[in-house]
């Protein structure tokens, strides 16, 4: 048997190498490679999820909760450690599974210039697609190009969505909704796989809400996230089937 933390150790943020402030000057002649691959989330069992996104990520993904504060939901995308399971060695995402936002956002990410609290877009210089000089650079005649301002568009939809999930999982810890759990998977030939490190929701305390807490969830569009989540942890069989289906194939290989 073997154990596993289904949330990742490192704090966030996860993937970045070497996050720098977006700067006409320094950028100016900087874009993105124009192929899309995933090789950057390879490594990790587990991806952060904002609270709008469980009902996509639930039809895949079982959706846990961290342990630690803040409180949020992550996807699980692989059993072992440092494995995502959905994505293949060519860098594509499986077809026909939802791709979280944090994963999209990638290499960009706000970050907070110190002793203020405005938020300033970053590009991570150490990723694969970046690249100092671009036949698409981010910016045109110092102003940002329109590839440059639906990334800013889609992280401060990002920014904001994180923030009403981390209120959510303010809610949630402090009215004692979770409890730590495990999940076991079967990996067949009588070898199963333990997953620790994580909290789901306590069924039983989701029926005993008293009604102002139920009302205050619905209102604040909350109340069928916990369903989604719920649902979502019939997926740990999917995620059993394609370890599985990963370890033959990588058995079948030439030596």
């Amino acid at each position: 048997m073997t154990d596993a933390a289904a949330a990742p150790a490192a704090p966030l943020p996860m993937f970045y190498k070497n996050p720098v402030p977006l700067e006409p000057a320094r950028h100016a002649q900087a874009g993105l490679k124009p192929e899309v691959e995933f090789r950057f989330a390879a490594g990790t069992n587990a991806i952060p999820l904002t609270a709008s996104e469980m009902p996509h990520a639930a039809r895949t993904y079982p959706i846990v909760f961290s342990v630690n504060a803040p409180i949020v939901p992550f996807a699980v995308v692989g059993l072992r450690d440092n494995e995502n399971l959905f994505v293949n060695a060519e860098g594509a995402w499986r077809d026909d599974s939802y791709i979280p936002a944090y994963v999209r956002r990638y290499p960009f990410i706000f970050s907070e210039v110190p002793e203020s609290q405005r938020l300033v877009l970053c590009i991570d210089e150490g990723a694969a697609n970046f690249e100092t000089s671009s036949a698409q650079p981010l910016f045109t005649d110092g102003k940002p190009s329109e590839a440059l301002q639906r990334a800013l568009q889609f992280n401060e939809t990002f920014q904001q969505h994180y923030m009403d999930t981390r209120r959510f999982g303010e809610w949630l810890d402090k009215n004692n909704m979770l409890e730590d759990r495990m999940a076991r998977a079967d990996l067949g030939g009588g070898q199963t796989f333990t997953l620790r490190g994580f909290k789901l929701l306590n069924p039983d305390r989701l029926r005993t809400l008293e009604d102002a807490q139920v009302l205050e969830l619905h209102k604040r569009g909350w109340l069928p996230l916990l369903h989604f989540h719920l649902q979502s942890l019939q997926n740990w069989g999917l995620l059993g089937h394609l370890t599985r289906t990963r370890a033959a194939a990588a058995a079948n290989q030439p030596s």
